[in-house]
């Protein structure tokens, strides 16, 4: 078929591959796809680990996002069109158990009002500034601001740095101080514009009890994968008719006069497209785009990515049968430790570790980003020697496994939407930009946005 339009991805994450599962919904044959990874593997963050245990058994890791919000329906939507029902699971609430590290000490994050009474987490004054919440009056000019601004405004500067700031600041591995409220939390921005967090929390609660009833509405607030998150990825690789590609490493675009695109890969292969589709991390995508877009690619440029990365420790359950409560501690930069957040992992998702033995799971990047690039053999020590400081495990791990991801997460400051909003424009067709680092950077974000995208692509190309 001669006259079929040409589509190429450039990176083969959840993004990548779901918008070529819109475009493949939506245009079946009528169109020509080809998917591009640079690396060995396509799925990116989205990796699924697993280690042998001594009985047998085996310990399943998920070394980037393991569970999804349903709140946000684009992942459960994904799972009901992959066919992938009968292997979701409900990991659980995500904030049961957590701890908050505060000078030092470990106290855990008080999540019912009785435990917000009792918590010494914060001050009777802190406790009081955050009752005074209902009577605050909303942000009504929609501008963007800090999440540090957002919630010293309505909650106090005392639940920012105890509270709210070492959760949201942990999630997404940034400060606070910079982090975009319409980016990273625009849910509290919605709450708020029923005139306080209290009677929008009340209003979206009723709401979803109302939604809850459709046949279609999600079984759990938040959905996992009994073989772990990876098992997205397999299977949008198994159902995806396109060419998928991977070691393709693009080194340079071009546009022709005609207005299709020019790829040249390394090895010296070129491929024509009649659009391309970047869903790479934005400090990538402003190399690709420098020759066809400068100006794009400047605001490219601007979006920072820092430093990611996970260890998974496994353990006799009896080593760490001692921190039982805990299920998840966040650590606060101000704390100065060289991890940023531990996560239990067999405790939250039981099935993840064969019985007897426990899984740890811990973030690092954040607060010492050099973690993300020393060599194991330095980086296991540290990790080690901040577990047995903080938690009293002092027990060697039987195994870990490690993934790290430098300059690839990116950081959404305030003010990001609007230099998304930019890059956009200045992006000339036949290009087009989507992923974490545009218009949100949870998974169901991302697929959303693909497909978003996708569908403005097939317009482009098809009609």
């Amino acid at each position: 078929m001669p006259n079929t339009p040409h589509i190429l991805i450039i990176g083969g994450g959840i993004s990548g591959l779901s918008a070529a599962w819109e475009l493949q919904q939506q245009a079946g044959e009528r169109v020509r796809l080809t998917v591009l990874e640079a690396d060995g593997r396509l799925g990116g963050k989205v990796l699924t680990q697993t280690m042998p245990a001594p009985n047998g058994g085996q310990f399943i890791v998920d070394a980037g996002p393991e569970s999804f919000v349903t709140r946000k329906p684009a992942a459960w939507q994904l799972t009901r069109e992959l066919g992938l029902e009968a292997l979701a699971m409900n990991p659980g609430n995500e904030a049961a158990g957590t701890y908050v590290l505060d000078d030092g000490r470990l106290r855990p994050l008080p999540l019912s009002p009785g435990a917000f009474i009792k918590s010494d987490l914060l001050t009777w004054r802190g406790k009081l500034r955050m009752l005074a919440e209902p009577f605050i009056p909303p942000k009504r000019d929609g501008a963007d601001e800090s999440l540090a601004d957002f919630v010293t405004r309505r909650l106090g500067r005392e639940a920012l740095e105890k509270f709210i700031g070492p959760v949201l600041g942990g999630i997404y591995n940034s400060d606070p101080e910079t982090q975009s409220i319409l980016v990273t939390s625009p849910i509290m921005r919605e709450l708020e514009a029923h005139g306080s967090l209290v009677r929008g929390s009340i209003r979206h609660m009723r709401a979803r009890r109302r939604a809850a009833q459709s046949p279609a509405a999600p079984p759990f607030r938040f959905l996992g994968f009994t073989p772990g998150a990876e098992v997205l990825i397999t299977a949008l690789t198994a159902q995806l008719q396109a060419d998928l590609r991977l070691n393709a490493v693009v080194v340079g675009l071009e546009r022709t006069a005609e207005g299709t695109a020019v790829l040249h890969l390394a090895g010296g292969e070129s491929l024509t497209a009649d659009a391309v589709i970047i869903t790479t991390p934005a400090n990538v995508a402003a190399k690709l785009v420098t020759a066809v877009a400068p100006e794009a690619a400047t605001q490219l440029a601007q979006i920072r990515h820092a430093h990611i990365g996970t260890i998974s420790l496994a353990y006799p359950a009896e080593a760490v049968a001692h921190t039982a409560p805990i299920r998840g501690l966040m650590i606060p930069r101000r704390e100065k430790r060289r991890i940023d957040a531990v996560t239990w992992t067999s405790a939250k998702v039981p099935g993840r570790a064969p019985e007897g033995y426990a899984l740890l799971r811990v973030f690092i990047g954040g607060g010492l980003p050099a973690t993300v690039t020393m060599p194991e053999s330095d980086l296991l020590p540290i990790v080690q020697e901040e577990l047995a400081d903080l938690l009293q495990i002092k027990t060697e791990p039987l195994d870990y496994r490690l993934a790290r991801w430098p300059d690839s997460y990116p950081q959404a400051d305030v003010g990001h939407l609007a230099r998304v909003a930019a890059i956009e424009r200045l992006l000339p067709a036949p290009f087009y930009v989507t992923g974490s680092a545009y218009r949100g950077l949870a998974v169901p974000d991302c697929i959303q946005q693909a497909r978003e995208m996708a569908g403005r692509v097939m317009t482009a190309v098809c009609d």
